[in-house]
């Protein structure tokens, strides 16, 4: 099992080759500067993708979308939006190349499939549309678990998207058994819920942000008291590992209750 956090800048995308040997991508971002797409990826590796959450319909959660449709399988996001409801949201400025390309994919397809042997736990959660309007409160949060891994995708969402959380008894199991934690809406103020990680709710081992070096106040939250820290080249220590200092980062199991991560910047 490995998981790749790619440094997509001020987007998101992740990789999971799970145990069964089936690949799951969270979100499809892609690297302006360096040029880095996980199309041009999947295309050099010969991969195709058995699933693709989308956790925040945001063009930066969906840019290379575009390239991505013919190697993606089955696809999975906040099951309660329709294409209707996202092009009414984003008609003030008008949707993305990657954004239209989701639309569509939604119109062809409901996303599910048979079920899919992954070798791993996965469970996910979404509120309804009812209760709130906006994209960010509405992020699919993915939680995935295999041996000593337990890590939390929770795109956008919002602090008040998190409180609304913390009621549901279920969501709060998943996440006190989180030990990396990817903070949402790319470690911003918005996305930061201090409730989360009180009164023994989440206490993970490290934090994870993927974003572009810091040019906004929003940007400035520090995730780092509410870690346990992991050894870091053999004498530091690391609360917080973040895609603009440490570039992409790679996942893997260490024992039945243990992880390694692997900084590539």
């Amino acid at each position: 099992m490995r998981i790749d956090i790619l440094d997509v800048e001020h987007g998101f995308c992740a990789a999971i080759q799970s145990p069964s040997g089936r690949l799951m991508l969270v979100d499809c971002g892609h690297n302006s500067t360096t040029g880095w797409r996980p199309s041009t990826w999947l295309r050099s590796a010969g991969l195709g993708v058995d699933n693709l959450t989308i956790t925040n319909v945001d063009e930066d959660h969906v840019s290379d979308l575009p390239n991505l449709v013919p190697y993606v399988s089955t696809f999975k996001t906040n099951w309660h939006l329709t294409p209707e409801w996202i092009e009414r949201a984003k008609r003030p400025v008008g949707p993305g190349p990657g954004v239209r390309a989701l639309i569509g994919m939604m119109r062809a397809s409901p996303g599910d499939a048979a079920p899919i042997d992954w070798g791993m736990e996965i469970e996910r959660f979404c509120h309804p549309t009812s209760l709130f309007g906006d994209e960010n409160s509405l992020s699919l949060v993915t939680f995935i678990r295999y041996l000593g891994i337990g890590i939390v995708f929770a795109g956008d969402l919002t602090r008040e998207g998190w409180r609304q959380f913390l009621t549901d008894p279920a969501f709060v199991r998943w996440l006190q058994r989180t030990n990396i934690f990817v903070a949402s809406h790319h470690g911003r103020r918005d996305g930061y819920c201090r409730e989360v990680f009180g009164h023994g709710l989440c206490t993970p081992e490290v934090v994870v942000v993927s974003d572009k070096p810091i040019i906004h106040d929003t940007q400035d939250v520090d995730y780092g008291p509410h870690a346990l820290g992991i050894p870091w080249n053999q004498t530091d220590r690391r609360y917080v590992l973040s895609t603009r200092k440490d570039g992409s980062l790679t996942i893997t199991p260490q024992g039945p209750a243990g992880f390694y991560i692997q900084a590539h910047g």
